[in-house]
């Protein structure tokens, strides 16, 4: 059985261990739970089971040796995001270098970080301009990019007077009222006439009074 903690990584978890019995045969299992203060907590496991994705899950004896393993594990998680996300810093905070070393984020620190980013952002640009560049030339190579110059609309035509809509075709709308007011006044006996309302014909007008003209020289021969 393995009593020392110094070869597992703090904070963290250890891999499950066996215990076993004075004939040699496992008869238990452990785990060493090691906080970032250095104190470590021995966690009895009964078993380790596999999800539906396939990953390993320790079920423990007590659910308070499950809370210890859930905090020991969030510690680890929360000095990862503190001491290795570069993104989050501040000036003056504490972070872990790439050797393993911890130092204090500086003006020096912020400039190369934001200048290496303005890098990245100009070779995606070049890049691009490149592309476009590229495409465009592609496109005139095809004579893709020959497009017909819209034909000139034209001018609208302006309706001539004959062509105008009137009351009556043949004659202007004065001529029509001279000719109706005319008429009726010899209706009346001479008496004078004002036009103050008439209706045109329609279709079905039209179609009375010609065949009545039919008649009527239909009549006289």
């Amino acid at each position: 059985m393995i009593n020392s903690t110094q070869d597992f990584e703090r904070p963290g978890l250890s891999p499950v261990l066996d215990v076993k019995g004075k004939d040699g045969k496992v008869v238990g299992h452990y785990q060493w739970a090691i906080h970032k203060d250095g104190k470590a907590d021995s966690l009895v496991v009964v078993r380790v089971v596999k999800d539906h994705e396939g990953n390993e899950q320790v079920l423990y004896k007590t659910y308070e040796h499950s809370a210890i393993a859930k905090k020991v594990m969030e510690e680890k998680a929360g000095e990862a995001s503190v001491h290795e996300s570069l993104t989050t810093l501040r000036l003056g905070e504490a972070y872990k270098a790439k050797d393993g070393s911890v130092s204090n984020y500086g003006i020096a620190d912020l400039l190369e970080f934001q200048g290496i980013g303005f890098v990245l952002v100009l070779f995606v640009l070049a890049g691009l301009w490149g592309l476009i560049t590229l495409v465009s030339y592609i496109v005139k190579v095809l004579g893709l990019a020959k497009v017909e110059a819209p034909k000139p609309a034209s001018a609208p035509v302006a309706a001539s007077p004959a062509t105008a809509k009137t009351i009556h075709p043949g004659m202007t709308d004065e001529q029509f009222v001279a000719i109706v007011s005319a008429a009726a006044a010899h209706a009346l006996g001479g008496k004078p006439v004002s036009v103050v309302k008439f209706r045109p014909l329609n279709t079905m007008d039209w179609t009375w009074a010609i065949q009545g003209r039919v008649s009527l020289h239909t009549r006289k021969v």
